[in-house]
Order: C-alpha cells, then structure tokens, then sequence
C-alpha cells in the first residue's frame, strides 16, 4: 500500500497498474459483448488514448470516428504502416484498442462483438470529489467534474492559473520572488501538491 491507501499487485512486472506495454497486454478473461453503450466507450477510450481527451464525450466518439483510416492501418499494418499509434503518449494501449474497434466494427454485428478489452474510467482529483460531495462545495464539484458540463474540467490547471494570477499581483509591487516564479507554475507543478491535499 502506498500513502493514500492504495493497494499494489504483488507481481512486479505486468500487472494492470504497470506501464503502457504490460497495460496494452492485458484482456479481461471473459468477454462481454459490447452493446451500444461498450461501443460508444470504446471509441472515447481510443480517443482518450490518442491525446484527445479534453472534449466532450461527443466530441471524442466522432474524433474516433474521423481518423478510422489511421486506426485501420494502425491495427492491420502496425510496423509497416503509417504509424498514427505511435504518436500516442500510450501507444500500445492505443494500438491494442486501435485492434479491437478494427474487430468490432469488421464483424457481422459490432454491438454484439465480445470484447476482452479494458476501458479505463478514471476520476478527476478523486480526494477533491470526496470533499466536494460530503461539503456541499457547488464550484469545488465542476472543478473535479461533478457536475454535468460540456467538456471535462481541469481543476490543475484551474489551481495553476490562480496561483500565477497572485504571482502577477505580487510581481506588480515589485516581489522578488514573484518575479523569479512567474511563468513557471504549470499543471504539472501543481498536480502533485493538489493531490496530496485532498
């Protein structure tokens, strides 16, 4: 168990927690057929996997829908063609997935194809979504995406933005250290201190 209570396999090198390579590897042992929900999922999942994940789940499903030449020659010609999985942060993932939606829409009915494949759903700042929850906190709850919005809420970068707006204010009156610090706060300098938080 780590620091947050979160509990690890035992087995060091594949396991469902590992990196892209052991993640890209592993099936659910029993398949379950799609449906129209699992197909939709799917494709959000592949556009998750492709860098396109601040969209709306609309959005994602069509930006799928739009690069379906990429996916195809990425699941039919992975090393000698185009190479669209490759550009990928998680680019066997998003092959393994590119793979599975080839077989899926390629079957005589993709709503009733039986997938092995896990799709991830992962929560925004989970500690924050508890607290939002249990305090009643309206603004708290868009920020880590419990509230139905358009498009998916970033509460890193809110919390980076306000830090570099006090940065500005501070670098105004002439700060030494505001004016060392600005520009330098980025979501992913602030991710970790968020996290910890909550």
């Amino acid at each position: 168990m780590d620091f947050r209570g979160r509990a690890y396999p035992i087995p060091p090198h594949l396991n469902h927690i590992g990196d892209d390579l052991c993640r890209g590897l592993m099936l659910f042992a029993d398949a379950k057929p799609l449906g129209e929900r699992g197909l939709r999922w799917l494709k959000i999942h592949l556009a998750n996997l492709a860098g396109f994940d601040k969209a709306s789940f609309d959005e994602r499903e069509q930006y799928t829908m739009d690069h379906l030449e990429d996916i195809y020659d990425s699941a039919m010609n992975p090393l000698d063609g185009q190479g669209w999985w490759l550009q990928s942060d998680d680019a066997w993932q998003c092959l393994a997935t590119c793979m599975e939606l080839r077989n899926a829409l390629e079957s005589p009915d993709p709503l009733m194809y039986e997938s092995h494949l896990p799709i991830h759903q992962d929560g925004t700042c989970n500690g924050l979504q508890h607290y939002a929850a249990l305090g009643g906190d309206v603004q708290g709850a868009r920020q880590v995406n419990l509230d139905v919005t358009e498009r998916p809420s970033d509460v890193y970068t809110y919390v980076a933005n306000m830090v570099e707006a006090e940065l500005s204010q501070a670098a105004e009156k002439g700060d030494k250290f505001a004016l060392m610090m600005q520009g330098k706060v980025t979501r992913k300098v602030v991710k970790q201190t968020v996290s910890r938080q909550s």
